[in-house]
């Protein structure tokens, strides 16, 4: 099967264990991905919110760094996308995205669950919306080529997102209505996301999506999000190595296991591929 997954924190991991991205021990290997079909991932730099200014750019850049040291090996087996999750690490500096485009980062979730220099993430409270700094920031990325990503942003400033009229990204989330969490999307969400024609990774986090987080509750999410419209704009976001997944589910090559459950449950050929991935390579026109 062909995969395109939107986010796996699988890089920082394996850089914090000593480990390379062939060999790594998580769910996400380069070794046990090779056995897929077809596999693009979308490889986030993952900084934490209590790392700050220049710490939190020095650490990004360490992780950079190791990516591309890697690269070639990677390349060899995937097609591999380079993502920050968390603006801190733009130290509320413009300046910061281009050097950052010049490392090829493809994606930039604006907050992680805190408030940083762009605006406020999910834990902080849903009024306040973007900052004068992430206005700005959101309008370069898109100069340069960069997806600004609403994940773990809070709901004002997913607002702002959507007023902008550009497809809306959400690499990592799943609906609220399901399963209240701050992290989830609601309805409403969902389908202006939809409208705008965007795109919305289901993610695998067994909190996310009803504790247990099996092949069933996945088909529940996947259900609800193609009755608000998301046939064309549903992708996989699992979060592989960022959270916690059912055993069923953790790792990469569980999911052609958890393809053959989604075809028992009912949802034909055409719209696994869709979800698994033809829905992103259209988005990023791969």
């Amino acid at each position: 099967m062909r995969i395109f997954d939107l986010h796996c924190d699988t890089l920082t991991r394996a850089l914090e264990r000593g480990e390379t991205l062939r060999h790594a021990t998580g769910h996400v290997s380069l070794a046990r991905g090779a056995l897929l079909e077809a596999w693009t991932q979308v490889f986030a730099v993952f900084v934490p919110d209590a790392l700050q200014g220049q710490t939190a750019a020095d650490y990004c850049d360490r992780a950079i760094a190791f990516y591309h040291a890697q690269h070639d090996e990677i390349s060899a087996v995937c097609k591999p996308i380079l993502a920050i999750e968390n603006g801190n690490a733009l130290m509320g500096d413009l300046h910061r995205l281009d050097e950052l485009a010049a490392k090829r980062v493809k994606i930039i979730t604006l907050t992680w669950n805190g408030e940083n220099e762009l605006g406020y993430g999910c834990a902080c409270d849903p009024r306040s919306g973007l900052k004068a700094f992430g206005r700005q920031a959101i309008v370069r990325m898109f100069e340069l080529g960069i997806w600004p990503d609403v994940s773990h942003l809070n709901e004002a400033g997913f607002w702002e997102m959507a007023e902008l009229g550009r497809p809306l990204l959400a690499t990592h989330s799943s609906c609220a209505v399901l399963q209240p969490h701050r992290r989830n999307l609601d309805d409403a969400q969902l389908r202006a996301v939809f409208a705008s024609g965007g795109l919305v990774g289901l993610c695998l986090h067994d909190v996310f999506l009803g504790n247990e987080g099996t092949a069933e509750e996945v088909a529940r999410h996947l259900a609800h999000m193609l009755a608000l419209g998301g046939e064309d704009c549903v992708a996989l976001g699992s979060d592989f190595d960022g959270c916690t997944i059912h055993p069923s589910l953790a790792g990469i090559e569980k999911l052609p296991g958890l393809n053959e459950n989604l075809a028992r449950l009912g949802f034909d050929a055409a719209m696994r591929e869709k979800l698994f991935y033809s829905n992103a390579a259209k988005f990023f026109a791969l």
